[in-house]
């Protein structure tokens, strides 16, 4: 092949993807005009007045939920208060007992034998001290008269003082061996039902071992955990509405009976006990509960529906319709209403700013918007059955 026909196809070549290059060029600008025209052809987003609010003055209610367990006001821990074994456990777990009764016995065969021990050691003591009496007696008669030194009066005297005392350690040994005989006879401190029994006849105990716990369920309380931050608006006497983790049909009414002066060292919470009445013993020591209390706030604040509030990208934003157009503000809340649904707004919105209640997926600054079929309504819930605009 020579240069000049060479030269001829690498012309023709690129004439060829000249003329390609220029095609693909066209195409690709006729497609962006499109586009662009597509843009400017979108319709104004609708919403429908319902679903448009502005802020109006409200007094909210915040309620705390705080986490509990409940538990009986009146309870006691039977402990051992002897080291024997047991003879008698006449209680079983479920067994209602009455104060006074009769729970357990331990052998007391040692401490019988430790008592009359005990009698005879102060029988011999008292009688040895009659005799350092009489002596002490004689020996002063005998020092008047000078017929012996003060000294052997003093000997005499110092015996008799000595046997006073052996005297009132005998009696000592002997009541306590009375009352630890009177220990092995166990009574229950209260009246309630039996917990559980940690013991059985034939078993040794060493003192202060457990034996059983006595509840008295007629009368109990929640111990719930509030934040630091929270327990300003807990106060004595406000009702609660209580939830039993069990029993979710149903709602028991209690009161705040006290509040704990100092926080817990490892959660940082402050314990609010709820006095609750147990009708019929439905409930038990040990559920778990859920403490609602509520606190009113003394004057108006405005207020928005929780549903017209969202969070992008960390911040708390709302959406409002101005000039025709959407736009994103952000805005600083305050207390929420939960039951109300609704939110204090400190700052960012004005009070004739259209604000949308509802929820809506790509939403984005600038596009056009309008409201159809009314005014729009005061910070009230919006209503979720109503059909919704459709907000693409």
């Amino acid at each position: 092949m020579t240069k000049r026909t060479r030269g001829w196809l690498l012309g023709v070549l690129v004439l060829v993807i000249g003329g390609v290059g220029a095609a693909v060029f066209q195409g690709i600008a006729k497609s962006n005009a499109k586009a662009a025209d597509k843009k400017k052809d979108v319709p104004a987003l609708e919403f429908a007045a319902r679903d448009i609010v502005q802020l109006a003055p409200r007094v909210l209610s915040s309620e705390l939920l705080l986490p509990g367990t409940v538990q009986a006001v009146s309870q006691a821990t039977v402990r051992s208060k002897v080291s024997a074994e047991v003879r008698m456990v006449s209680v079983r777990e479920g067994d209602r007992v009455r104060i006074g009764q009769v729970l357990a016995e331990f052998d007391t065969a040692y401490l019988r034998m430790q008592l009359a021990e005990r009698q005879a050691t102060l029988e011999a003591a008292r009688a040895q001290l009659a005799q350092t009496e009489r002596t002490r007696e004689a020996n002063a008669q005998l020092v008047k008269q000078n017929f012996i030194s003060q000294n052997a009066f003093d000997t005499a005297d110092a015996a008799h003082r000595a046997q006073v005392a052996a005297v009132a350690a005998a009696q000592a040994q002997l009541d306590q061996t009375r009352l630890t005989l009177s220990d092995a006879v166990v009574h229950a401190p209260i009246g309630g039902l039996v917990s559980k029994r940690h013991v059985q006849p034939g078993e040794k105990v060493a003192s202060d071992a457990t034996l059983m716990p006595i509840v008295d369920l007629a009368q109990l309380e929640v111990q719930a955990q509030a934040a630091v931050s929270d327990i300003t608006q807990v106060t004595i006497g406000s009702r609660a509405e209580v939830e039993i983790e069990g029993l979710a049909e149903r709602t028991f009414s209690g009161r705040v009976d006290r509040i704990n002066p100092s926080a817990e060292p490892g959660s940082r919470t402050i314990s609010v006990y709820v006095a609750l009445p147990n009708e019929n013993s439905l409930l038990k020591a040990g559920m778990f509960a859920r403490v609602h209390l509520r606190a009113l706030r003394d004057k108006e604040v405005a207020a928005l529906p929780l549903s017209s509030i969202q969070n992008d990208a960390g911040q708390t934003v709302v959406w409002i319709i101005a000039d025709s157009k959407l736009a994103k503000r952000m805005v600083t809340v305050g207390r929420r209403d939960e039951r109300a649904q609704l939110v204090e707004i400190t700052s960012g919105v004005e009070p004739n700013d259209r604000v949308v209640a509802t929820k809506f997926d790509n939403l984005r600054d600038g596009l056009a918007a309008k409201i159809v079929g009314g005014a729009p309504a005061a910070a009230n819930v919006a209503d979720k059955d109503a059909p919704r605009p459709l907000a693409n």
